[in-house]
C-alpha cells in the first residue's frame, strides 16, 4: 500500500507537471531574440542608475529608467565595481572596470567600453593601466573634459594618479603623476580641456591639457581648506567658472577659476546658532548640487552630527543662496545620499541606494513629482541624459 502511494504521488506530480508545461508553452510562445533596436524613451527622459549591487560586486550594472513614467528600460553590465558617464554629446555611455581572468581572482584587466546610448550594444573597449580607483561611485573619480574628447579618471595603486583617455583613438595617451598626493576629477566647465583635483594640503591643483592629452601646464592654489580641522567633501556644486565645497562641519568654501589661477575663499557658515546647538552637518556621498540659472545650491544634511557621520543619509535637503550664502529653503531628506541637477529642466534626481526621486527645483522651495521605487539594489549615483548640454 505505501508503494502504491508513492507511485501514485508521483504520477500525479509528473501528469500536473506535463499539463502546467503544454499551458505555459500554449499561452507564452518561445521568445526569439532579435538585435537592432533602440531604447523606447527619447533621450531626454532617459535616466541611468549606476547598481554597484554592493553585496556582489562582480555582476554590477547599469539601470536605465523613463524617469517620467518609472519605466524599466535596459541595462548595460559593468563587472566589479563599475563606474559609468554619459559622452558630453549623449550618444554614448562610457563605463570603466575590471574583469578578472576567474572572476573573483586571476589575472586583471582595467578597461574603458564604449555603448551605443540608443541600443544598449557594446562598441569598443579601452586598455588602461591595472590600476584604475576601485571605490564607490563618486562622481569625481570617472569624467570628461568640457570638449568631450578625453576621459579623465582617478588611479590608486594605492599611490595616486590621474589617467587621460583619448576616446576617439581608444588609447590611454597620459598618467598624470604630478596630482600624487591629489584625490578627485573636477572638469572646469569654462575650459576645453582644464580640471582640477583637491591635494592633501587643502589646496587644489590645476591640469592644462593640450590636444593630444598631454599636461601643457599646472598650477596649485593656497590652501582652501584645512585638511585636520575642517576637511571638504570631495563632490563640489560646480557652477561655469566657480566651485562650492561644504566640509564635514557645515563650512562652506568656493574655487573661482574665472582667471588664469584659482583663486580660494571662505569659509562661510551654513549654519545658524540653532543648527550648530542641533549638531547638523553635511552627510551623503554625492551630496550636493547647484543650479546655475538661480544660483541655489543644494545639500543633504542631518542631526546629530560628530566624528564619522559624514556618510549618513540626509534627514533634510538645504538649500542656499550662493550669492548670500543664506539659507532659503529646507524639505524633508527622505533618506538621500546622492544627488544630481538638470540644468535646462529645472530638475533633481536625489537617490537613497535603492529608489530614485524626482524634484521640480524652479522655484526656491523643491517639489517631489515622483518616487521610483526599487531602481537599484545598492546605488550612490544617478545621472540624467546629456541635453542641450547639461
Amino acid at each position: 500500500m505505501k508503494s502504491k502511494f508513492k507511485v501514485s504521488t508521483a504520477a500525479a506530480l509528473l501528469g500536473l507537471l506535463a499539463l502546467g508545461g503544454g499551458a505555459q508553452a500554449q499561452d507564452k510562445p518561445r521568445e526569439v531574440l532579435t538585435g537592432g533596436h533602440s531604447v523606447s524613451a527619447p533621450q531626454e527622459n532617459r535616466i541611468y542608475v549606476m547598481d554597484s549591487v554592493f553585496m556582489h560586486l562582480t555582476e554590477s550594472r547599469v539601470h536605465v529608467y523613463d524617469y517620467t513614467t518609472g519605466k524599466f528600460l535596459g541595462m548595460v553590465p559593468t563587472a566589479f565595481n563599475g563606474h559609468v558617464q554619459l559622452s558630453n554629446d549623449g550618444k554614448k555611455i562610457y563605463t570603466m572596470t575590471t574583469y578578472h581572468e576567474r572572476i573573483t581572482r586571476g589575472k586583471r584587466s582595467d578597461v574603458v567600453e564604449v555603448w551605443d546610448a540608443d541600443k544598449l550594444t557594446f562598441e569598443k573597449e579601452i586598455a588602461l593601466p591595472p590600476k584604475r580607483v576601485q571605490g564607490l561611485n563618486y562622481d569625481g573619480l570617472f569624467r570628461q573634459t568640457t570638449d568631450g574628447k578625453f576621459i579623465v579618471l582617478q588611479n590608486a595603486s594605492p599611490a595616486t594618479s590621474i589617467g587621460i583617455v583619448d576616446v576617439a583613438k581608444g588609447d590611454y595617451v597620459e598618467d598624470v603623476t604630478a596630482a600624487a598626493g591629489c584625490w578627485s576629477v573636477i572638469p572646469q566647465p569654462n575650459r576645453p580641456r582644464s580640471f582640477m583635483t583637491i591635494c592633501g594640503d587643502g589646496g587644489l591643483l590645476t591640469i592644462n591639457l593640450d590636444e593630444n592629452g598631454k599636461v601643457a601646464s599646472q598650477s596649485r592654489s593656497k590652501p582652501m581648506f584645512s585638511v585636520k580641522d575642517d576637511p571638504v567633501f570631495i563632490a563640489p556644486a560646480l557652477d561655469k567658472d566657480k566651485a562650492y565645497f561644504v566640509s564635514y562641519y557645515g563650512n562652506l568654501y568656493s574655487a573661482d577659476f574665472s582667471g588664469d589661477e584659482v583663486k580660494v575663499e571662505g569659509p562661510w557658515s551654513m549654519l545658524d546658532d540653532e543648527d550648530k546647538a542641533g549638531n547638523w552637518v553635511p552627510g551623503g556621498y554625492n551630496l550636493v548640487g547647484l543650479h546655475r540659472a538661480s544660483g541655489r545650491m543644494y545639500v543633504f544634511m542631518h542631526p546629530d552630527g560628530k566624528e564619522g557621520t559624514h556618510k549618513f543619509p540626509a534627514a533634510e535637503i538645504w538649500v542656499l543662496d550662493t550669492k548670500t550664502k543664506k539659507r532659503i529653503a529646507r524639505i524633508p531628506g527622505r533618506d538621500a545620499l546622492s544627488m544630481t541637477i538638470d540644468q535646462q529642466r529645472d530638475l533633481m534626481l536625489t537617490l537613497d541606494g535603492g529608489n530614485v526621486n524626482v524634484y521640480d527645483i524652479s522655484q526656491a522651495e523643491p517639489k517631489l513629482l515622483r518616487t521610483i521605487e526599487g531602481a537599484a539594489e545598492a546605488s550612490l549615483q544617478v545621472q540624467f541624459h546629456p541635453v542641450g548640454g547639461a
